[in-house]
């Protein structure tokens, strides 16, 4: 009869360990225009300047009954985890309320308009359409969220019209809006 036995130990001292969490970090840009700015401005060197003085490049002009404006809103993930876009939402900034009751939005999941109103992509999904005055606070969320890698990019199209049966109630007022998408962490959320 024989009997094996075998004991192994094993130990580590002191210093310093590490552990590195990534991050979740998004960041939005204006699509064919000077960075960072509203996307919506009437006059690229007044309201459409940017913080560090650019010109905006893409001013609307003052709007009237039946015009209609499309802008791109570049997302980039520039954190290091890969993320998920879930919505987005809209502030009102200053300006009259009731003017966002006129407002229509619609907003795609891809550049679905060029600047001049031409089909860029038909293939741009509509995932909302509404009043302005409703998605201010509440927002939407997106029926499939949009992933991205760290360094990917993706463009929402945003369509804001002023319908043409609006008459002259609004003449004279004035709105600003921030719109901002929202983000999680794609993996164990």
């Amino acid at each position: 009869m024989g009997v094996t036995f075998a004991l192994f130990t094993d130990s580590r001292e002191g210093g310093s360990h590490e552990l590195v969490a990534g991050t979740v970090r998004i960041d939005g840009e204006r699509v064919n225009d000077t960075v960072r700015g509203p996307m919506f401005y009437i006059d690229g060197a007044s309201d459409g300047v940017t913080h560090d003085g650019q010109e905006g490049l893409l001013p609307t002009g003052l709007w009237a009954p039946g015009d209609a404006h499309h802008r791109g809103f570049q997302i980039e993930n520039v954190g290091t985890l890969d993320v998920k876009l879930t919505g987005m939402t809209a502030e009102l900034k200053a300006g009259d309320e009731v003017l966002a009751g006129a407002l229509d939005v619609k907003i795609y999941d891809d550049l679905y308009l060029d600047e001049d109103g031409h089909v860029l992509n038909p293939e741009a999904t509509l995932i909302y359409s509404g009043k302005l005055a409703e998605f201010l606070g509440s927002g939407m969320s997106f029926p499939t969220p949009i992933e991205l890698a760290p360094g990917d990019l993706a463009s929402i199209g945003i369509l804001v019209s002023f319908p043409l049966d609006a008459g002259d109630a609004y003449q004279g007022t004035t709105i600003k809006v921030t719109f901002s998408a929202h983000a999680e962490q794609l993996r164990n959320n």
